[in-house]
């Protein structure tokens, strides 16, 4: 019988196939082979044994946090309590585009905001390179709504901070989830956590997936990666007249042209930049 992972605790792993769940366990191969298994795996099992005999192949897997099998990411950001990050925002874009992975952005809290400009500026940038950007609200079902309609058969992640409203979303997708919600600490200047592993939750022929927060990532890449993959930029990347190019100060640089052009964003690239200078080279530029 094949089926997916949607939650492990203690060794043990559920798997849910057609609306029914069943507590497994891995063959000891898994170990001896040190194959690892993560919720959103697809897996042949024995559901009189309950036993986990193989694991099929991915389409990706991310790290951070741990999963497989996503067919579309929510950059999950609030724009209040805690304070929106574009930094955050566009590393988690870059994240996600590096494991080859569709995202958009949501963002929460919009009803607490009174001046939106940035907000309206950051979604017109983020359009530009064709990202779409949903604004939430406590009472906006309308927007609940769009929510609801983007994961409908796809496996999706909730990714972003603590606090951000992640868990208040999916059980405004679906009461029934009854997700437990976090609250904002003003003291530690963060959400609280309340989720604290990833599991899926089915959602008719979908999966959602609750992630615990987290307020930083390392971008585990070099620079000529980031370059790559930063968001926006992997459509222009081999039109750059250096084939190296790190859209900064090289000479007939495509990014810095569409930048000028106004097809690209400068607040994308100053962060961009500020990456950047925090991550190594592959290998040496210069000899």
């Amino acid at each position: 019988m094949i089926g997916k992972i949607v939650s492990t605790s203690g060794g043990i792993y559920r798997i849910y196939k057609d609306g029914v769940c069943y507590d497994v366990f891995p063959k000891g191969i898994f170990k001896y082979r040190k194959e690892h298994l993560c919720v959103g795996d697809n897996v042949e099992f024995d559901e009189d044994h309950f036993v986990i005999e193989k694991i099929l192949e991915r389409k990706n897997e991310l790290i951070r946090p741990r999963c497989a099998n996503i067919d579309l990411v929510l950059v999950t950001m609030s724009v209040v309590e805690p304070e929106l990050s574009e930094e955050l925002i566009y590393k988690f874009l870059t994240y996600v585009f590096m494991h080859d992975i569709e995202a958009k952005v949501v963002l929460t809290k919009v009803d607490c905001l009174k001046d939106k400009t940035q907000i309206e500026r950051i979604k017109t940038d983020l359009a530009k390179i064709g990202i779409e950007t949903i604004f939430v609200s406590k009472d906006d079902e309308p927007s609940k709504q769009k929510v609801r309609e983007l994961v409908k058969g796809k496996v999706v992640l909730f990714m972003g901070q603590t606090g951000v409203g992640k868990s208040s979303l999916i059980n405004a997708i679906d009461p029934a989830f009854n997700r437990k919600i976090g609250e904002y600490s003003n003291a530690l200047g963060r959400g609280k956590h309340q989720t604290k592993e990833v599991i899926l939750l089915p959602y008719g022929d979908s999966f959602i997936a609750d992630t615990p927060g987290f307020s930083s990532l390392d971008l585990c890449m070099y620079k000529e990666d980031l370059a790559h993959y930063f968001p926006g930029y992997e459509k222009y990347y081999t039109e750059c007249y250096f084939s190296n190019c790190l859209h900064q100060n090289e000479k007939q640089c495509k990014i810095k042209e569409e930048i000028a052009n106004g097809n690209l964003s400068n607040e994308a690239h100053e962060i961009y930049v500020k990456l950047l200078s925090e991550l190594e080279y592959r290998q040496e530029r210069y000899k």
